[in-house]
């Protein structure tokens, strides 16, 4: 049986709910929708419901004033990715807003993760196509949900594991929930969650590029634009192996 229950943890700036089916707290959350102008994030988590029961959590749109305008940021304007307390920066490249924490949005999350205390996170977004690995404790996620994959699945992603690699990323992305979750956050009893940002690839069928080309975004915009179902059908089979994987880790 099933015991996945929606709970309202917030609304956004413009009132609309920020929902998360959730179950036994301390499992695995999944997250969609931190940028409105991701929609293939926020249908793969959905689509993940049927799979999902017991010590699972999907939060499938974190920014629904953002989905609702097909935007990045939310309806003040601001990155929610940029707006986490931890490495936070006024002068991010994306505008974090005026202090951590200032937007709902990111409060709401930040509630939920600390009172349901997730072991392991997963946030999707687009399109870098990589496995990325925020704080040591995270490595062993990574690799799991590396290993879950065939090698045509692992073709368009990379893997990123090391510390070196989460450190480099502080820099890169101030304020993020990845650095805040993987690096910032620490439970009651000193435990931190294994925490992951999957980037889906911009071209799913192809071996992923290095370096990626400076279009990789526009080019999944506007794959998904044309034929967002046969986008959803090409990533669907690796996601999902990499979602199971991350919901039966510690499990």
């Amino acid at each position: 049986m099933k015991l996945i229950h929606p709970v309202v943890i917030g609304r956004s700036i413009e009132g609309r709910e920020i929902e998360v089916l959730a179950g036994v707290e301390g499992g695995t959350l999944l997250i969609g929708g931190i940028h409105g102008d991701e929609p293939a994030t926020i249908s793969l988590v959905r689509e993940f419901l049927p799979c999902a029961e017991g010590r699972v959590a999907l939060l499938p749109v974190l920014n629904p004033d953002g989905a609702a305008r097909g935007t990045r940021y939310n309806s003040r304007g601001v990155d929610l990715n940029r707006n986490f307390g931890f490495s936070w920066r006024a002068d991010s490249i994306e505008p974090p807003g005026p202090g951590p924490w200032s937007e709902p949005e990111s409060r709401a999350l930040r509630d939920f993760i600390l009172a349901w205390r997730p072991a392991r996170i997963v946030a999707l977004h687009w399109a870098l196509g990589e496995i990325d690995a925020d704080g040591a404790q995270s490595t062993p996620l990574a690799t799991a949900m590396w290993d879950a994959m065939s090698a045509s699945e692992r073709s368009p992603y990379r893997l990123r594991v090391t510390p070196e690699a989460g450190r480099d990323a502080v820099l890169e992305c101030p304020g993020s929930l990845g650095q805040w979750a993987g690096w910032g956050l620490a439970y009651p009893d000193g435990s931190r969650p294994a925490m992951i940002t999957l980037e889906l690839p911009h071209e799913p069928v192809a071996a992923r590029a290095e370096p990626l080309p400076e279009d990789h975004v526009q080019t999944v915009r506007a794959r998904w634009a044309r034929d967002a179902e046969g986008y959803l059908a090409d990533v669907r089979g690796g996601i999902g192996k990499m979602l199971r994987a991350a919901c039966a880790a510690g499990m």
